[in-house]
């Protein structure tokens, strides 16, 4: 399945371009379970990293804040494929660091991306959730963007 993922990602960002970008890292923060870094660091081959760091915020955000949706309205509201499991592990996180772990959930896989879903539920006030959200997303666009640099600059690619 994820490799199913990884041929269809790469297909949309070859078709459409930098809408492609923005679906394959917007499904990419949603449950998804596939990385968007390489598409970032691919990317920077076709755009400047400053398009490529505000596709990605913004797909990434609302992403996110879908998710946050998702868990203040009900998870059991939507037709989501749950993951209970992971849910039990992102509300331990959530209730044993409260918000700044909604910094580190770009980083976290799989349990981060239910961090979002998990603020909605715990009716986190959405404005404090947006700006968390944002600058976490922000603070790993930028590293993945810098590494991704560095490694071309390091190999001449």
């Amino acid at each position: 399945m994820p490799l199913d993922l990884f041929v269809l990602a790469t297909a949309l960002l070859q078709q459409y371009g930098l809408l492609g970008l923005f679906l394959v890292l917007f499904f990419s923060a949603s449950l998804l379970p596939f990385p968007s870094e390489p598409f970032l660091i691919l990317g920077l081959k076709i755009w400047s990293a400053e398009t490529i760091f505000v596709v990605t915020v913004v797909a990434s955000t609302l992403a996110a804040l879908i998710n946050y949706a998702v868990g203040l309205k009900g998870v059991h509201t939507f037709l989501v494929k749950r993951d209970p499991k992971g849910e039990h592990k992102a509300e331990k996180l959530f209730e044993k660091w409260g918000w700044p772990v909604l910094l580190a959930s770009p980083w976290l896989p799989f349990v981060g991306d239910l961090l979002p879903l998990v603020a909605g539920t715990l009716n986190m006030d959405w404005r404090k959730f947006l700006v968390v959200i944002i600058i976490g997303r922000a603070i790993k666009t930028v590293a993945v963007l810098w590494f991704g640099q560095a490694l071309f600059g390091f190999t001449g690619l």
